[in-house]
């Protein structure tokens, strides 16, 4: 992958009423693309395994205008989507979402159905 798409796109929009540290944020696309497709703007996950990477500036590329912040990856903290309320999504360090969740002790992926 692309060098450049080394983000996950955190909806604040949708986490912020139940976020606390410890918890999942919801993440935008539902798969990852190869760096020559069309980017996935389309559904969420809690898995980081699953969420589309993003390099800054693809979602302004896409017209998504004022309410998401993608002209720098934002770091996650206790106040996270306090911090961050005015903006629907803010683009998170795909490798520091991750760790988050380790440490958290959060799936990474969804479970394997048998």
């Amino acid at each position: 992958m692309n060098d450049n798409r080394k983000y996950v796109a955190v909806s604040i929009k949708h986490t912020e009423h139940r976020w606390k540290f410890g918890m999942p944020c919801w993440l935008w696309g539902f798969h990852q693309t190869e760096d020559d497709k069309p980017r996935c703007f389309a559904s969420y996950t809690q898995y980081p395994d699953k969420a589309e990477r993003y390099a800054l500036g693809d979602f302004k590329e896409h017209g998504y205008g004022e309410i998401i912040k993608d002209d720098e990856p934002v770091k996650l903290s206790i106040d996270f989507c306090k911090k961050w309320k005015k903006y629907d999504t803010v683009l998170v360090d795909a490798e520091q979402y991750e760790a988050y969740c380790r440490i958290a002790d959060l799936p990474l992926e969804p479970p394997k159905e048998e």
